[in-house]
């Protein structure tokens, strides 16, 4: 069998084990999920797969064969012509995986480029377009043009898949890949990777996204503390877990409504007709909401729908064109939004790693 093939896979930090005696199995056509909590060992099991261990982890394994190549004693120029030919990753988080500063058409050339060199001109163009409609990009030769940040989420998570499929790999590891997507976009993305398996690619998911999972994977590998805790089918793993906690996970996506009862505290946010334009576009189109202290009020849509934009308009860092927004009844926006009043609205970001100072501590 050619795919996937794990024995006894380890990883250790300073003598500690983070992964432990993993063993996995994926073939052709299959997909396999990788399932757990946060800290269980998924993501260092992916980069393991492709040789991208981070310094200092010190990783082994009894068997570890990509698209039947023995990868346990590659160097690095060894993983570099497996990465991107036989095995290619999708990550999670496209804006920060894609060059800013490349186009797309130029991303997707790349493992072209470095492992079918004769492939150029016209050709590599024709290429360029043809994985982009693979993977349903509309308008693939004005998406070749453009570069990622004129892309919206999904688009962009599907310019990282045709990049990662440029060369035909036989392993795609798909890292999380839809987790800063909307429900809408993120099934499309799911039903693409499910088309890529059956299309002959042996793709494992790695996920705790469980209603993700049930939706593209043929088998479900459950990891707690470093260690596979259950493995089996989709259905039966999902309908009939074992272990305790392959039995917590399943519970956390089982949903009961919120019941609260109806409380008349006074109004803290009242907006009437809010409208934001950028250029031609309007971002928020005359929306109206108010928020009582102790509630939550929910704001969902698709992406591009405008849910940041008004977000922005509530933290007071954007003015809106038309509307009014009041906080603790008196008006608010940039000008109010300032000194001691600024710490009164907060704004916690979708994205950690470009929120957050990479040369501060916590």
């Amino acid at each position: 069998m050619s795919g996937v093939r794990v024995r006894g896979l380890r990883i250790d930090a300073n003598g500690v084990p983070l992964v432990r005696g993993l063993d996995l199995d994926v073939a052709p056509g299959e997909c396999v999920a990788v399932v757990g909590e946060s800290g269980a060992g998924k993501s260092l099991t992916a980069r393991a797969l492709l040789g991208l261990l981070p310094a200092g982890l010190d990783g082994r394994a009894e068997t570890l064969t990509i698209d039947g190549v023995d990868a346990r004693d590659l160097d690095e120029r060894g993983w570099r012509r497996l990465r991107g030919d036989r095995i290619a990753l999708v990550s999670q988080d496209a804006l920060a995986s894609l060059d800013p500063l490349r186009r797309v058409g130029a991303e997707v050339a790349e493992p072209l480029r470095i492992h079918t060199p004769a492939l150029r001109g016209p050709a590599l163009h024709d290429r360029v377009r043809e994985v982009l409609e693979r993977v349903a990009l509309p308008e693939p030769d004005l998406r070749a043009r453009q570069y990622p940040h004129e892309l919206s989420g999904g688009l962009r998570q599907r310019a990282l898949i045709a990049s990662a499929l440029a060369a035909d790999p036989a392993v795609l590891v798909a890292d999380e890949p839809t987790t800063a997507l909307d429900a809408t976009v993120q099934a499309r993305v799911l039903e693409l990777l499910r088309r890529i398996a059956d299309a002959g690619v042996a793709v494992v998911f790695i996920s705790h996204d469980l209603a993700a999972v049930s939706r593209v994977a043929d088998r479900v590998v459950v990891m707690h503390d470093g260690a596979v805790i259950e493995t089996g089918p989709t259905p039966t793993v999902l309908t009939e877990p074992r272990d305790p906690q392959t039995r917590a996970l399943v519970a956390a996506v089982s949903h009961t409504p919120l019941q609260r009862a109806p409380r008349s505290d006074a109004l803290l946010v009242e907006a009437r007709g809010l409208t934001k334009r950028f250029d031609d576009r309007t971002a928020v189109d005359g929306v109206s909401f108010s928020l009582q202290r102790g509630r939550t009020l929910a704001v969902v849509g698709e992406s591009g729908s405008g849910k940041t934009t008004l977000a922005r308009l509530v933290v007071g860092v954007a003015e809106p064109d038309a509307g009014t927004l009041r906080f603790d009844a008196a008006p608010w926006g940039p000008s109010a939004a300032r000194g001691a009043a600024r710490r009164r609205v907060q704004l916690v970001q979708q994205n950690p790693w470009g929120a957050l100072d990479p040369r501060w501590t916590v």
